[in-house]
């Protein structure tokens, strides 16, 4: 190709960028960011707000993406924080030592977050531990069950376990139990709850399948007791395709809570740890821990 060909290719090249360059800005023209049509989803106190601002707010506020509220949750959130942080640099609070340490604070919290999240991620599950998970666990699947239950929760401090037990633990509601209760001007309240065993922890759930009507479970905590009688147990049938992505999420997220445990445990480790402060140092573990350790 000879030199004026070469000069000619050039300059239709060139005419061709100039075009495209016009018609992208002749569109940009077209779409003016309040149109709704552009990157920028709001603007606030000067600052354009850009999807990609929305998304992380999103996953800040872990909301789901298929929460049809989601967006406006997370714009009105964002919106609420540009705002704010405008108006406290306008004070020139973000000077004061103070703030400067509340933003060093929240600047380390969001790289331990996304550090842990991304360090914690354990590997996909396969298909034959996925089907292994089912099978281990009837009463999340196959076997799950919905209760009704009748529920009295009353101050742990007149919760005697030998006196107040047999005048609930066979009977069908908490009648004779509220008669003593009220005899002895002691505070309670009765309500009642239908809930999946699926949505109990492990231990509970575990507990709910060897039981039937009128058993009970009994949740003791340091300021109140709750009493869960069962007063109706049914199937909680679950389509069978939908045990497998459950499954996957069950395991992801045992498998997360175990490598951020042990990810905190080597750093802990690894970097030294002291405590030189009594009352913020950790408890000593239970003997009874320690010995079966």
């Amino acid at each position: 190709m000879g030199d004026s060909a070469l000069v000619r290719v050039i300059a239709v090249a060139a005419v061709v960028a100039a075009t495209l360059t016009a018609s992208f800005a002749a569109a940009d023209e077209k779409r003016p960011v309040a149109s709704g049509k552009t990157q920028v989803v709001a603007k606030a106190a000067g600052r354009e707000l850009t999807l990609t601002d929305l998304r992380l707010e999103m996953a800040r506020l872990n909301l789901s993406p298929t929460d049809p509220d989601a967006e406006r949750v997370a714009l009105e959130s964002l919106t609420a924080r540009t705002l704010l942080a405008k108006a406290a640099r306008d004070s020139n609070l973000h000077r004061k030592p103070d703030a400067i340490a509340r933003m060093y604070a929240a600047q380390d919290q969001a790289l331990a977050d996304l550090y842990l999240a991304i360090a914690s991620q354990p590997p996909e599950p396969t298909r034959a531990e996925i089907e292994a998970h089912i099978r281990a666990n009837p009463t999340l699947f196959a076997e799950r069950k919905v209760y009704d239950f009748a529920i009295l929760t009353l101050d742990s401090k007149n919760f005697d376990e030998a006196t107040l037990t047999p005048l609930f633990d066979k009977d069908a509601d908490f009648s004779r139990l509220a008669g003593l209760l009220d005899k002895a001007g002691a505070r309670y309240v009765r309500s009642t709850m239908t809930q999946s065993g699926a949505a109990f922890p492990a231990p509970i759930r575990l507990q709910l399948a060897k039981y039937g009507l009128k058993d009970n479970i009994v949740l003791r905590g340091e300021t109140e007791t709750q009493i869960l009688k069962i007063t109706g147990v049914r199937k909680d049938l679950q389509p069978s395709e939908s045990w497998g992505p459950l499954a996957r999420r069950l395991i992801v997220e045992e498998a997360s809570v175990k490598r951020a445990e042990a990810l905190m445990a080597r750093l802990k480790k690894d970097g030294a740890v002291a405590y030189y402060r009594a009352s913020a140092a950790p408890l000593p573990a239970p003997k009874s821990a320690a010995k079966a350790k």
